[in-house]
């Protein structure tokens, strides 16, 4: 299109978080397990091993049979904290250096928000970044920059990154012999011990919540400190020790230290400190309550331009709101109408007779009314909702009840998923998460969108609350209609 447009040939490139692409390393670790030596692990292997011959960079969505929430991908791809960089044995062949150096030749750079604000943050320091330097930054949906960004310009640490580095540095150690493993092994059942001390810290009371100083102060007291001494004990261990595969390990320890010492210093009162509790674990926070400064000192002083654009970027005719959150003093700035014709094109439906989306038989009264619409319709949907606690008991209560075919994120990797909707006119697609935005599907197999509840973030959100504290001690929300 944009060739067409402008009469101009151009090269493009589309890049992605480092998870979605196979590590080597990783691979072959994985494989050497013994559990894996039998016939359902060999013939996985040489499943795999077939693609892998053929594939240009390793991307997973080239994998249609392998489901989208698999744990297996999660021991074939590594995170930057997993990876080991230039002493990793399959440096020269990784599928991620590959992808560099070809997006490093293309004009044009096509990622995601995540991907864009995590490759900033590291272009900080010169050293790591994924994303080869820009003048010019286009952001579709913008209204999300704000939220995303705050992400990751400020700081977090999981309970998971103590379980991925203690997990992976045990399967290392399966290659040294095993009366030398003793120390390591010593260590990290302390380690392991004292970050489940952490969570259990946590284990009553909101999901979310604020930490205040007296919070952080307990928690360098008590588990910090014992988790900052292993981990330092670790790192001397690891860097002494003789065998060079276990060598890189010390630098992360040394950086999960780092993080975790930071992250529990006394706060800044335009930071906030605060913890979200998952069932996977438990992830503390500190996170900027205004990012424009940030954003004008590593953004939009670097580069030559940048272009925010949305259906919802203004409010009520005006960018003075979004302008303000997001640093810009010179713009130049346009609104223009929607080449939709709503009004003799669109039928809106809003129930008046549901329950509250906080009540516990919410799912399946939905679940009823979805039925009855996709029977009018006729297929031809797309089902968003705002969790996957709803998407689920809504699937299964609907599954047998519709002859249509029902897809369900998850299932399938998200661009197939797309592409069967589009192939079949009359199937179904539950989903949320990435689905609520950048889909496009023309034509007839989208002629119905159902929404479960509007997904506004709560005031009561950690976040949300101390940003609304925030701009109301400025007297900000004065300045905006």
């Amino acid at each position: 299109m944009l060739e067409t447009a402008t009469g101009l040939k151009t090269s493009a490139m589309m890049m992605k978080g480092r998870k979605n692409y196979l590590c080597l390393h990783r691979y072959h670790q994985f494989f050497a397990q013994d559990s894996l030596l039998e016939n359902r692990g060999k013939l996985l292997k040489k499943r795999l091993q077939a693609w892998i011959n053929e594939t240009r960079f390793g991307d997973r969505a080239e994998l249609p049979w392998l489901a989208d929430d698999t744990s297996l991908w999660d021991d074939l791809s590594c995170s930057s904290d997993q990876c080991l960089g230039t002493t990793c044995l399959y440096f020269e062949d990784c599928f991620h250096n590959k992808l560099r150096r070809e997006a490093a030749r293309a004009k044009i750079i096509i990622v995601n928000h995540h991907l864009f604000f995590a490759d900033l943050k590291i272009k900080r320091t010169g050293f790591g970044e994924v994303i080869p330097r820009f003048q010019v930054a286009v952001f579709d949906e913008a209204h999300n920059v704000e939220e995303i960004a705050t992400d990751y310009l400020g700081e977090s640490i999981s309970t998971n990154q103590f379980s991925e580095f203690a997990g992976d540095l045990e399967k290392e150690m399966k290659s040294i012999p095993r009366g030398e493993r003793a120390p390591f092994e010593a260590g990290l059942a302390a380690l392991k011990t004292q970050v489940e001390h952490l969570k259990l810290r946590f284990d009553s009371g909101e999901d979310r919540g604020r930490m205040d100083a007296l919070v952080l102060q307990e928690l360098r007291e008590r588990p910090g400190n014992e988790i900052k001494t292993l981990l330092t004990a670790l790192a001397k261990d690891l860097d002494e020790s003789s065998f060079k595969e276990l060598q890189p390990y010390a630098m992360r320890a040394r950086e999960l230290n780092q993080q975790f010492a930071m992250i529990l210093e006394p706060g800044d009162p335009d930071w906030l400190t605060w913890y979200e509790r998952r069932k996977t674990g438990l992830t503390i926070h500190t996170s900027p309550l205004d990012i424009s400064e940030k954003l004008k000192n590593l953004l939009y002083e670097q580069v030559e331009t940048v272009v925010f654009t949305s259906a919802t970027l203004s409010t009520n005719n005006t960018f003075e709101y979004a302008k303000g959150r997001l640093g810009l003093d010179e713009t130049i700035e346009c609104i223009y109408p929607s080449h939709f014709d709503f009004r003799s094109r669109v039928f809106l439906y809003i129930p008046g007779d549901l329950p509250l989306p906080s009540a516990p038989h919410f799912p399946a009264a939905i679940a009823k009314r979805i039925l009855a619409i996709l029977k009018r319709t006729k297929g031809r949907a797309l089902v968003l909702f705002t969790s996957y606690h709803n998407l689920n008991i809504v699937h299964t209560i609907i599954k047998d009840k519709i002859p249509y075919v029902l897809h369900r994120q998850g299932d399938a990797p998200r661009s197939l998923l797309l592409d069967a909707f589009r192939e079949n006119i009359h199937s179904v697609l539950l989903a949320t998460g990435s689905f609520w935005q950048g889909v496009d599907v023309p034509g007839e197999a989208l002629s119905c969108v159902i929404v479960d509840k509007l997904p506004f973030d709560s005031p009561g959100d950690p976040l949300v609350a101390a940003r609304i504290d925030s701009i109301k001690s400025r007297g900000a929300f004065r300045k905006y209609p």
